[in-house]
């Protein structure tokens, strides 16, 4: 089968083929009810709102997505993964500063711009002038420990860090296999094992 949204007026089936999941989004007085479908004009993965409690229309989804919707929308997620994860994931996560690291300060007066450090303490402490908690790094440099903002320093060689290859692609793939609906899962468990 595929969608039918009642509450716009459409008297034709839509998405056959590629309806992927359905569910209910439960508001405070009111239920709404979407599919979510693969899209062959922008091929993306859109949700279509097809019945809700608001006002009558008898729409309709049944989940019908075919093998090859499967794969598309599989592909669709693994792009979205891989930008996800070189944009913004990858990099978060080689410039993370743990205990042990060295570091260097690239802000503040307290201490010299430039200065390299070992990290000794990491931890959240109450900042008196602006009554907020905040993110503190201990560092121990020329014989001497000092505490700062987390912000005011940054790794020494975060690049080396980068996750590539097997790494990089079995969290890609991890992402888009936990992107599926869960019903469809595990045709693509497999490729998490890479």
């Amino acid at each position: 089968m595929a969608v039918l949204a009642g509450i716009y007026g459409k008297e034709k089936p839509e998405y056959s083929g590629c309806v992927l999941s359905k569910y209910e989004h439960n508001g405070y007085e009111d239920s709404d009810w979407y599919a979510v479908c693969w899209d062959e004009e922008t091929q993306s993965v859109v949700e279509v709102n097809y019945d809700t409690t608001r006002a009558g229309g008898g729409g309709w989804a049944e989940i019908d997505a075919t093998e090859e919707t499967l794969r598309k929308a599989y592909r669709y997620y693994k792009r979205i993964g891989k930008s996800l994860f070189d944009g913004k994931t990858n990099i978060s996560q080689a410039k993370a500063i743990k205990k042990g690291d060295t570091v260097v300060v690239i802000r503040g007066r307290k201490i010299p711009k430039g200065t390299t450090g070992k990290v000794f303490w990491i931890g959240t402490r109450k900042n008196f002038y602006t009554y907020r908690d905040e993110d503190r790094v201990g560092i121990e440099f020329d014989g001497r420990r000092d505490f700062l903002p987390l912000e005011y320093v940054e790794v020494v060689d975060w690049e080396s860090r980068l996750l590539h290859g097997k790494d990089r692609k079995r969290a890609i793939v991890n992402f888009a296999v936990n992107s599926m609906p869960y019903q469809f899962r595990s045709r693509f468990e497999r490729r998490c094992t890479i």
